[in-house]
């Protein structure tokens, strides 16, 4: 399809994690990824297709109303099942806009719905209109991410106080600021978790660590090494989490160490080995503490699940089955998903994740991308709670976009070795 600027794929990749920043700071949804994904739609409806039809943006429009009819199942369920069961609240749910009382068409189902909208916007034009020359764009915006969150760090190691410049974004009625600068102390020194432009540094893992892998992947040291740094600064037990499983799955999948994942799992190993002996308080406020529940994230974690749980026990059928509403409750992605859209929402999303975790080989580049969606996955599931992240979306469609290649590459050897002679087959075959 011609008609896309390079400039605007570019602009678009480098700005894909900042979150912290709203075009319009009274508009939520206003993110610059966001924007961008919507003015994406009148590049591929006004894109020239060179007089011949394009089978992409078919494909495009199909998928984007396929989701628009499932939302509509869920929505239609899940407000039909309120009014069926006569339910007057959610119990202790740790909701969404928690200020608005009412059960049925709940105002979270209209915004949140936009942002997922905006997040589709980019998974589809990912999947069907990248270009394999705007891989470096992808980096840039893995720079973009890695020097702002090492610029924060310096900047609250040398003056004792934030210099997060980009932030304008606030949540809820008291206008809390989206982006939370947290500190940790090492020794005698006073070090920032590195966050970047992400809000806390828990969302930040399920974005720098497929980063990390591909730029490892490209075999960008020194965009490997910054990112790393990041990911260890971040002390987030997510990002540990992410890191090693990413790291462990490659390994795996390759059957061999390379020398970049060699050299990263011993850094990463060292750093940990190192604070854990000479930083014990560290380590164990990280870990320890929050496992066990005795700090205030491990505590609020604990909490939440309990009220979960036992207001799990109250849902009906249609509850389970087609979720409370979209965008209702807000935990770790997993939960979320499982109680806003219920089982077929699940279903839904677990395909739609897991089919190019699974079915993209790891080979032709595809591994980071492979890897990358299965350490999103992971994170979603163990305890990140922000599903709209843009690099999200953006990883996703890329793994659907390295996948259709693959199945195009064997759509094409299959073609070809169909059209060989049978002694050439028997030829190639004993070549083989």
């Amino acid at each position: 399809m011609k008609g896309i600027p390079d400039w605007f794929v570019a602009l678009w990749c480098v700005l894909m994690p900042l979150t912290s920043f709203l075009v319009i700071r009274s508009a939520q949804g206003t993110i610059p990824a966001y924007v961008l994904g919507f003015i994406s739609v009148g590049f591929v409806i006004l894109a020239r297709d060179g007089g011949q039809p394009c089978t992409q943006r078919r494909h495009y429009m199909s998928i984007a109303i396929a989701v628009a009819a499932i939302w509509l199942l869920l929505l239609c369920g899940s407000q039909l099942g309120h009014l069926v069961s006569n339910r007057h609240d959610f119990g202790n749910l740790f909701l969404n806009n928690p200020s608005d009382t009412r059960v049925v068409l709940r105002s979270v189902l209209f915004t949140q719905t936009l942002y997922l909208a905006a997040c589709l916007c980019i998974a589809l034009f990912f999947r069907f209109f990248f270009r394999a020359e705007w891989m470096r764009y992808v980096l840039w915006g893995g720079w973009f991410l890695a020097i702002y969150g090492i610029y924060e760090w310096l900047f609250f190691l040398v003056f004792q106080q934030p210099g997060d410049f980009l932030q304008n974004r606030t949540y809820g009625e008291d206008l809390h600021t989206g982006s939370w600068s947290q500190s940790i102390q090492f020794g005698p020194l006073n070090l920032l978790r590195i966050k970047s432009t992400f809000g806390e540094p828990s969302f930040l893992s399920a974005a720098v660590v497929p980063y990390l892998l591909l730029a490892l992947e490209y075999r960008r040291t020194l965009l490997s090494a910054a990112l790393l740094f990041c990911a260890v600064f971040s002390t987030s037990t997510s990002t540990y989490s992410g890191l090693a499983f990413g790291l462990l799955l490659c390994c795996l999948l390759k059957r061999k160490f390379n020398l970049p994942i060699i050299l990263t799992l011993l850094l990463f190993v060292g750093a940990l080995a190192a604070l854990y002996y000479a930083y014990p308080d560290t380590f164990d406020s990280i870990f320890t503490s929050k496992v066990n529940g005795e700090n205030d994230s491990g505590d609020l974690h604990q909490a939440a699940n309990e009220a979960m749980v036992e207001t799990l026990k109250t849902f009906t059928f249609m509850n389970r089955l087609f979720g409370i509403g979209f965008g209702y409750y807000y935990g770790s992605v997993f939960t979320t998903v499982l109680i806003n859209t219920g089982w077929i929402g699940l279903a839904v999303y677990c395909y739609g994740f897991l089919k190019p975790a699974i079915f993209l080989r790891s080979d032709n580049d595809g591994l980071a991308l492979k890897v990358g969606l299965a350490t999103i996955f992971f994170l979603y599931w163990i305890n990140v709670s922000e599903f709209f992240l843009p690099t999200t979306w953006m990883f996703l469609g890329l793994a659907y976009w390295r996948l259709d290649q693959q199945k195009q590459r064997q759509r094409l050897a299959g073609a070809d070795w169909k059209e060989l002679p049978p002694r050439r087959i028997f030829a190639q075959a004993r070549e083989a």
